[in-house]
């Protein structure tokens, strides 16, 4: 199994909007969003392929106030057949070098409170738990807010 990560394009949205619906199902996103995403200059987008199936994809905003800017992990997908083979963790640490590669020194993301897999993840990433967001999600369901300071981060690739 060969793993590579590339920038998406919008040649490979049909394929993000396949993954996007099988992660999020009735709260996943647009096509139009996701087409929005791949083409603004502040987001950073890749994909994951496996041999040759792209197994995920991960879109991410650069985020500013004058001079501080923050990262944002707007979503992390990972196709189910492709769980558990360290696709969700190659994109993160590949989205986290680009954002340090903009000056951003701080990144944050939402996740479910009830995916205790994503949460697992992201704290062995070194994202810390920070805030509860109420009825984040559909059906009444929280999020929990993550942040990880990159600043002192080291060979991010």
């Amino acid at each position: 199994m060969n793993i590579g990560v590339e920038p998406a394009t919008t040649t490979t949205i049909e394929e993000l909007l396949r993954i996007e619906r099988e992660c999020f199902t009735a709260e996943a996103y647009t096509r139009e969003y996701i087409l929005r995403l791949l083409k603004s200059p502040n987001a950073i987008t890749f994909l994951a392929r496996i041999d040759s199936d792209v197994g995920g994809f991960v879109m991410g905003l650069v985020e500013g106030r004058g001079t501080v800017k923050i990262g944002h992990v707007v979503t992390i997908d990972v196709a189910v057949k492709h769980r558990r083979k360290g696709i969700g963790i190659a994109l993160l640490k590949k989205i986290e070098c680009a954002f340090l590669k903009t000056n951003v020194r701080a990144v944050y993301l939402e996740v479910r409170a009830d995916n205790q897999a994503a949460r697992e993840l992201y704290l062995k990433q070194g994202y810390k738990e920070t805030k509860q967001l109420e009825n984040y999600y559909s059906h009444g369901v929280n999020a929990l807010r993550l942040v990880k300071d990159l600043k002192h981060e080291s060979g991010a690739s």
